[in-house]
C-alpha cells in the first residue's frame, strides 16, 4: 500500500495528471462527497492524507470535471463548453468565450466527459460552434470524428458509441491522433497507481458507473 500511496502522491502533485485520473483517485479515496467539496477542501484533504500539494493545473482539471459531474453547463452553455474544453486539454481554465477551442480540444473534451458520465444533448450554440470548428478544419459531414458526431446529435448523444469507437479506431487525422495520444497518457497514468490499474479498462470498455460500483471506499 506504501507504493500505492506514493504513486497517488506523485499523480496529485504532477501538472500532467488528466481529469479522469484525478477523478478516479478522489472518488476512491473520499466517495461521492467530492462533488460538493470546494477546491480548498480538496487541497487540505489531500495534504492530510498523502502529504501532497495538489498541482494547480491538476486541481483546475478536477474543478472542470466536477462541474461536468454536477450540472449541465458543458452541454448547454457555450462559455461553459469552451472553458471546460480548454481546461481538460491544457489544465488552464479560460473563461473568455472568444478564446478559441480547437477541434482537437473539443473532441478530447467530449471523449473524456464520455468516460466519466453519460452525455446530455448539446445546445444549439454549442453544436453551432462545433460545426464551425469542423468546417474550418475541412471536415465534411459524415466524416466527423466520432466524439463530435455524437455531440452534434439532436437526440441523446451516445457515450458508449464513443468508447466503442476508441477501442477500434484507426488514426486518420490530427484530431484522432491527438485523442489517441491523450488516451495513451490516461492509460499510462492509471497504470502507475496499483489500486487503479484496472480502471482504464473498465472506463474504455464499460463505464465510470461500473467503476463506481466496484470501488471499495475505506
Amino acid at each position: 500500500m506504501h507504493d500505492d500511496s506514493y504513486a497517488k502522491k506523485s499523480a496529485i502533485e504532477s501538472p500532467e495528471t488528466l481529469a479522469t485520473v484525478i477523478h478516479a483517485l478522489l472518488l476512491q479515496q473520499y466517495g461521492e462527497d467530492i462533488y460538493t467539496w470546494e477546491p480548498l477542501t480538496i487541497s487540505l484533504e489531500l495534504r492530510d492524507d498523502f502529504g501532497a500539494e495538489i498541482n494547480s493545473q491538476t486541481l483546475d482539471r478536477w474543478s472542470a470535471m466536477q462541474v461536468v459531474m454536477v450540472n449541465d453547463a458543458f452541454f448547454k452553455k457555450l462559455d461553459g463548453f469552451l472553458a471546460i474544453s480548454n481546461t481538460l486539454a491544457e489544465g488552464i481554465p479560460f473563461f473568455d468565450m472568444f478564446n478559441v477551442v480547437t477541434t482537437e480540444e473539443a473532441a478530447w473534451a467530449v471523449t473524456e466527459v464520455s468516460l466519466n458520465r453519460e452525455l446530455l444533448p448539446f445546445s444549439y450554440p454549442v453544436r453551432k460552434y462545433i460545426r464551425m470548428l469542423l468546417e474550418h478544419d475541412g471536415y465534411s459531414e459524415g466524416n466527423y470524428p466520432q466524439a463530435l458526431e455524437e455531440a452534434l446529435a439532436l437526440d441523446q448523444p451516445d457515450a458508449v458509441a464513443i468508447r466503442r469507437d476508441l477501442a477500434g479506431a484507426e488514426n486518420k487525422d490530427n484530431t484522432e491522433k491527438f485523442i489517441d495520444e491523450q488516451l495513451k497518457i490516461l492509460v499510462y497514468q492509471f497504470n502507475q497507481i496499483p489500486s487503479l490499474k484496472a480502471v482504464d479498462n473498465i472506463l474504455l470498455n464499460r463505464s465510470m458507473d461500473e467503476f463506481v460500483s466496484t470501488i471499495v471506499h475505506k
